[in-house]
């Protein structure tokens, strides 16, 4: 395999990598809302109480900040890319989804509503940071 080859393999192994940090960085901060909530704000209340806001703030947080942690992850992963840019945006978002699916289908044995929106919410932050990155001559040449 050339060098070229292997750079470009990273690159793919990279987005991938990125995929996966936003959706750990996305349950990390569903864990900290909910730590936050449960010590600083609301310390005291029942264990369903607790577990219903977990609850909440999982559905919106997944889709709210899934969707954030897509576009910035993208975004650092466009500072290294010279094309394709939409097609890694959209690799990135796959792997988010798929993390997120698959814990999804091991934890509670399947997938809310809710992932439907994420996931798609997801694929149009990937692809949309790649289309920011694409230089606008590129896309006119190509067009």
């Amino acid at each position: 395999m050339t060098h070229a080859g292997s750079a470009s393999e990273g690159r793919w192994l990279r987005a991938i990598a990125y995929g996966l940090l936003a959706e750990i960085a996305t349950i990390v901060t569903i864990i900290a809302a909910v730590v936050v909530h449960h010590y600083v704000f609301k310390p005291g209340l029942s264990d369903a109480e607790y577990a219903a806001f977990g609850a909440q703030a999982g559905a919106v947080l997944g889709v709210l900040a899934g969707t954030i942690y897509v576009y910035l992850f993208a975004q650092f992963l466009m500072r290294r890319l010279t094309a394709n840019h939409v097609a890694h945006g959209l690799v990135v978002a796959v792997a988010a989804i798929a993390l997120s699916v698959g814990g999804s289908l091991a934890g509670h044995h399947g997938v809310p509503r809710a992932y439907l929106l994420a996931s798609l919410l997801k694929l149009i932050a990937g692809a949309f940071a790649g289309f920011r990155a694409t230089p606008r001559g590129a896309a006119v040449a190509s067009g």
